[in-house]
């Protein structure tokens, strides 16, 4: 369940808050930009669950309470050596594309679905700093919470 937001950060509240996509959509998908947004979420998280992923995490801006937040940031946690067989190969494709609207290189899934999936432990979000660790404070190291995605509550 997503808990209400911070009064006084516009975040949610330290902790890793368990949902489903369909609780994702209803309590964050509160402006016409976050539900496009969140057609793109679906793909992807979609595409993972496909893939035998079950750690999916989203946080950043999205998870806030800006009305028209950039992107979503995530990421997934590998279950095994073999996802990568299984994956979609756009999901893991991090090559750069020109996105002419905002005048950067991003990554294509960025590009066609506005979301940012990194992988861990595949990838740091700085040296020696996983993803886990990044994605669960802000900008000024407060703890924050993050969105743990779930195909349905566990019994």
């Amino acid at each position: 369940m997503i808990p209400p937001f911070d009064e006084l950060t516009g975040g949610l509240p330290p902790g890793d808050h368990v949902a489903t996509l369909a609780e994702v959509e209803r309590h964050l998908g509160f402006s016409q930009h976050r539900r496009w947004l969140l057609s793109g979420l679906r793909i992807a998280v979609e595409a993972f669950w496909a893939a035998g992923v079950k750690d999916i995490f989203i946080d950043g801006s999205f998870c806030t309470t800006k009305t028209d937040p950039g992107d979503i940031d995530g990421y997934w946690v590998e279950p095994d050596a073999d996802v990568y067989e299984r994956i979609d190969p756009y999901w893991i494709d991090f090559e750069l594309v020109f996105v002419p609207k905002s005048r950067k290189m991003r990554w294509r899934m960025w590009a066609d679905h506005g979301v940012e999936f990194f992988i861990h432990p595949l990838m740091d979000a700085a040296p020696g700093v996983g993803f886990p660790q990044f994605f669960r404070q802000d900008r000024d190291g407060r703890p924050r919470g993050v969105v743990k995605i779930v195909k349905e509550y566990a019994q």
